[in-house]
Order: structure tokens, then sequence, then C-alpha cells
């Protein structure tokens, strides 16, 4: 029974140990950085032609669409995003530095989710119903000259955050 709970708190505290261990560099550089490759395709004509092409009826009569293809796309990236996000906000900021790319890295995310929650769903439903409507094209048009500067700005400064602590870390990463 003494082996029993002389093996239990050994363990306890190997666990204690290894939970309470601080981010490694290179992971908190993966999560709060390179995770911004989820918002690659964040640019309007871009993703509003990958939507379009989504929901795209194919003439083969075995096709298999259900009429909101384009609308799933972009949950999909809502929720690749918000798992991002929420890995990012768990990060182990232990200095200011961190402290400001982790800050950096949540905003860029939310600011991105907003769209994809807000605009690009819109667009989505629009594409979906195969509406020519010029609502559309206002709502890409919002995107790029609202939000994509807002985006572009939280990203190059997360980038010159990221690159900084790249080199102090010795991280190998191309820019």
């Amino acid at each position: 029974m003494i082996k029993k709970i002389q093996s239990l708190s050994l363990i306890f505290i190997f666990l204690c140990l290894t939970s309470c261990e601080s981010t490694s560099p290179q992971r908190f550089f993966d999560q709060a950085i390179l995770n911004t490759n989820l918002l690659s395709q964040f640019e309007p004509h871009y993703f509003g032609d990958m939507l379009e092409k989504h929901a795209y009826e194919n003439p083969n009569p075995s096709s298999t669409k259900k009429g909101n293809e384009a609308q799933k796309a972009v949950e999909i990236k809502i929720q690749h995003i918000e798992q991002a996000l929420e890995k990012i906000k768990v990060l182990d900021a232990n200095d200011e530095e961190r402290k400001a790319i982790k800050e950096n890295s949540i905003e860029l995310f939310e600011t991105a989710l907003a769209v994809y929650k807000n605009e690009y769903l819109k667009y989505a439903k629009f594409c979906d119903e195969k509406s020519t409507s010029t609502e559309k094209e206002v709502l890409l048009k919002k995107i790029e000259e609202v939000d994509m500067p807002k985006i572009n700005n939280l990203m190059d400064s997360l980038y010159q955050k990221g690159k900084v602590f790249a080199d102090k870390h010795q991280i190998n990463v191309k820019w």
C-alpha cells in the first residue's frame, strides 16, 4: 500500500513539474505566429472566388451538391480559426515579449474571425443562392477597404515581433 502511494506521489510530482514548465520558444512561435497561415486566404477577391467555386453546380448528373457548400467552407474556416485562437489564448506568456506577441496574435485572429462570421458567411450564402446581387460586391469591397488594412497592419506587426523572437531563440524560419 505504501509503495502504491509513493508511486502515485512520484507520478503526481512529475505531472506537476511538466505542466508547470513554460511553453518552449518553438511551440510558442508555432502557435502564435506560424498559425497565421490559416489566414493566408483572407484576401477578399481570392476567398470570394473560392466561395464562388464551392457553390458552382457541376452539370454532372451525379453531383452531390446540397446547396450550402460555400457556407460550409466558411464554417470550416471559422472552426479552424477558433481552434487556433483557443490554443493561442492558453499559451504561457511569461515575459513582455511573449505577452506582446500573444496579444497581437489574439487581436489578429479575433479581427479575422469577425469578418469570416459576418461578411464572408453572408457572401457564402449569396454564392450558395446563386445570387448576382450587388450586395456581394459591396461585401468584398468593405472587406478590402476596411478589414484588409487592419488585418495587414496586425499581420505586419506580428511578423516584426516574430522575426525578433525567432532570431533571439534561434528558430529557423523563412519569411
